[in-house]
């Protein structure tokens, strides 16, 4: 027989201590959470979570043995494979919710449990790389939502915090800011999917998940819980690093455009990153702009997206107070019954008529609008005076836009006007019957920069497009098909969040557009070469439908998208959050299941679940598909299969404890596991030897025999495999009718990838199939994880 492979190996003592050191500071970085700490500090402990040693860890897959190139993995299931439970029950749950998190395009991985036997959505995604400019809450998300379709993503976000020797703050980082947008049904629901309740503290959950009328977050709360999920789901966030510009470069071959893109690295992101310091050039297929609404992408790009449009709703000053707790005792002695807070806030003159005069004739002042959240470490305030008000009052009247608004008082004019705002906001507060302890420091406000800032509220930008592209044919070649003759080619470049639509803060609409743009702009990005999807929903044949009819009818349906994200014009069930009643989903479900739990209605990328004239387009077909016995709406399907699931894993305890199933660890930094029963062998052998490749391929040969099989031998034999397999599949020769193409034509601009197919019947010793026939008789080899 074959001599055994050698490899380092790793005790069970060694990986005992290593997951227990993991586990602590794993807790260390859950815990990590405003006030206390920002998104620096949660940066800070990742990297001691993720270090050299856990990138390189390697566990088990239905495809094999995972590979940073070829097959993927997310980095929580990586942890996982190491920590396992750690020792706390909420952990299995909360891997669980990771494998929760629809998968799709590349990220979908055939077979697995954690789709619960449901479809890929979108098999024809090409993976992308994505870049990401700004790391708040959309550009968070948006990254989020990128990975879960394979699409590789970067965030480039410069705001590094800095202090002087005294500790006072010189430079704002980007997690500073403490505002408290209106949270929608849909918006929560999307943040208890990504472990939100488990995320952020009890007392920073409370108006999150249990307030539903005046629910509300915190900016820097939002940050840090989407930051965990984005960095634990193999997001490349790099802080001190500023987009500068981006040129399009054109590949001279295939004509396939990218973008060239002059960054800036600071000191620390720059030796982190190994990059020269200062600027720096980085290519990128696809571009985002998450930067505010003071966007450098937009202002750069400007030649895409039109003339940009500032509009003026009416003549009002935003004034954002955000003021310091009062305890029990203390709202006693301020008159408050039994020392408690009143409730939330969200109140307008022309509704609220008796208390906006209450507040005029006790404060003289005139107030538009009031807005009140309460947080578990300070409220939230946001007051619109009209600016004559203002001046009556003695301030000059003159605003900054928000950015300016929060940076430390520069001289003495400024600190002066700050200290009239906030003689002016106690005042109104006061009035409103609204909790502030003048005696308190800051006079009750909270500390720089976020205590009291002035700006206009009533000025707001717009784009005139959202997401632009133009692309030549997959697989064109300038020897082949001659010198591009259309119209300029553009990789796809977007705007979402407040550098699209700039909101009107009043009426809380940030995170509602947001959210929709998130979405639409991930639909742009992985429709970009779905032809199938089009040619399918036009009743067309996939065979004849032109690259350029998949060009128009993408171009035409982003340009939607955004019109109806732009207009809200969201589904009533999105905007509730919740399915309707009288809807197929809950009549379907309820008949086969009577006491079934019902389930939340979350966010999707597909604009047809989203938007109410996208439904009303598919009709009334469902009342006649279920008539249909056989017919289950997809929906009701996953809702019947995951209920099964769980019955299958729950352990049936008070809290919800479940039996959680990881996939297998393999080695950790090159170091293998013990191998089973005492026969070193991981993966098992062969039980005969695979049959000959296709005539003229020339594949890797799987080492056979008894013994150990090392993990990162059969990596590179499996890569070696695919890239030949790859190949055979561009080489196959072309019929001369045109053959059927659901997918984009394979081009030189992207890998292509290798199709999975059914799962393995089984057969072979230690767990491994006997294979299945793959591309022209070709013979893929299947491997079973294997208990450890």
């Amino acid at each position: 027989g074959q001599a055994p492979l050698t490899a380092a190996m790793i005790s069970v003592a060694q990986l005992e201590d290593l997951a227990e050191d993991k586990a602590k500071t794993f807790t260390k970085f859950l815990l990590t959470q405003p006030p206390a700490a920002n998104g620096e500090d949660l940066l800070a402990i990742w990297e001691e979570v993720y270090d050299e040693e856990m990138q390189k860890v390697q566990i088990q897959t239905l495809n094999g043995p995972c590979d940073d190139e070829t097959n993927r993995v997310f980095p929580y299931e990586k942890l996982q494979a190491v920590m396992k439970d750690g020792g706390n029950w909420k952990w299995p749950r909360m891997w669980q919710r990771f494998d929760e998190i629809e998968r799709r395009g590349s990220a979908y991985r055939e077979g697995e449990k954690l789709h619960f036997n449901m479809p890929n959505k979108n098999p024809n995604i090409v993976e992308q790389r994505v870049l990401i400019v700004g790391g708040g809450p959309i550009g968070l998300r948006t990254a989020i939502e990128m990975a879960m379709a394979g699409h590789r993503v970067v965030i480039f976000e410069k705001r590094r915090e800095l202090k002087d020797t005294s500790g006072e703050l010189t430079q704002l980082g980007f997690t500073n800011r403490i505002n408290r947008p209106h949270m929608w049904p849909f918006v929560r629901n999307d943040l208890a999917k990504l472990n939100g309740k488990d995320f952020m503290s009890r007392e920073a959950s409370y108006p999150v998940f249990t307030e539903p009328d005046t629910s509300s977050i915190g900016i820097d709360e939002l940050q840090c819980l989407l930051l965990k999920n984005a960095l634990l789901l193999g997001v490349d966030f790099r802080l001190g690093v500023g987009y500068d510009n981006a040129k399009i470069r054109t590949d001279p071959k295939n004509m396939m455009p990218t973008w060239e893109v002059e960054c800036s690295y600071d000191d620390r992101s720059a030796a982190k990153y190994g990059k020269g310091k200062g600027k720096n050039v980085e290519v990128f297929d696809c571009l985002i702009g998450c930067d505010g609404p003071r966007s450098t992408v937009r202002d750069t790009q400007s030649k895409h997206f039109g003339n940009i449009e500032k509009r003026k709703f009416m003549d009002c000053v935003g004034i954002v107070a955000n003021i310091r707790k009062v305890n029990r005792k203390r709202l006693k002695e301020l008159g408050f019954e039994f020392g408690q807070e009143p409730g939330d806030m969200n109140r307008t003159k022309m509704v609220f008529k008796d208390f906006f005069k209450q507040i005029t004739d006790k404060a003289d002042a005139d107030i538009e609008n009031l807005i009140y959240y309460k947080a578990s470490h300070h409220n939230y305030t946001i007051l619109v005076p009209k600016r004559a008000d203002l001046i009556k009052h003695g301030l000059s009247g003159k605003v900054y836009h928000f950015a300016a608004g929060r940076d430390k008082a520069a001289d003495d004019a400024r600190s002066e006007e700050k200290n009239k705002l906030k003689k002016y906001c106690r005042s109104v507060l006061q009035a409103a019957g609204i909790p502030i302890d003048e005696q308190a420091e800051n006079g009750g406000f909270v500390d720089a920069p976020n205590d009291c800032m002035a700006f206009d509220f009533a000025e707001c930008w717009n784009t005139k497009k959202s997401i632009v592209f133009n692309l030549p044919p997959p697989g064109y070649d300038v020897e082949v098909d001659g010198p591009w003759m259309g119209r300029n080619l553009v990789p796809l470049v977007a705007l979402a969040g407040d550098a699209l639509l700039e909101p009107f803060w009043p009426m809380g609409l940030g995170l509602k557009r947001g959210w929709q743009a998130v979405m639409d702009t991930c639909y742009a990005v992985d429709n970009l070469y779905n032809r199938e999807k089009y040619a399918t929903r036009m009743g067309k044949d996939p065979t004849t439908f032109s690259w350029e009819d998949h060009c128009e009818a993408h171009q035409a349906q982003v340009s939607q998208n955004f019109e109806f994200c732009n207009r809200l014009k969201i589904s009533d069930e999105l905007a509730k959050g919740e399915y309707d009643p009288k809807g197929v989903v809950l009549l379907q479900l309820l008949k086969k299941v009577k006491d079934a739990e019902r389930p939340v209605f979350e966010v999707e990328v597909d604009p047809w679940t989203r938007y109410e004239p996208l439904m009303k387009e598919l009709g009334d077909s469902w009342k006649t598909m279920s008539k249909d016995d056989a017919w289950v709406h997809s929906r009701v399907q996953k809702s019947l299969n995951m209920a099964a699931f769980y019955a299958e894993v729950g352990k049936g305890g008070k809290n919800g404890e479940i039996t959680y199933e990881g996939k297998p660890l393999l080695s950790i930094n090159g170091k293998v596991l013990p191998g089973c029963k005492g026969t070193g062998s991981l993966l098992g052998t062969a039980s005969k030897p695979a049959p000959a490749p296709a005539p003229g391929a020339k594949l890797a040969a799987v080492p056979q025999g008894g013994g150990y099989v090392n993990p990162l031998e059969m990596q590179q034999l499996a890569k070696e495999r695919q890239q030949a397999m790859a190949a055979m599949v561009q080489a196959r020769p072309q019929a001369s009718a045109p053959a059927p193409a659901p997918a984009p034509e394979v081009t030189s601009s992207w890998r292509p990838s290798v199709g999975s197919v059914a799962p393995p019947k089984s057969g072979g010793v230690g767990g491994l199939p006997c294979g299945d026939e793959g591309l022209d008789g070709l013979r893929l080899v299947w491997f079973r994880p294997h208990d450890v």
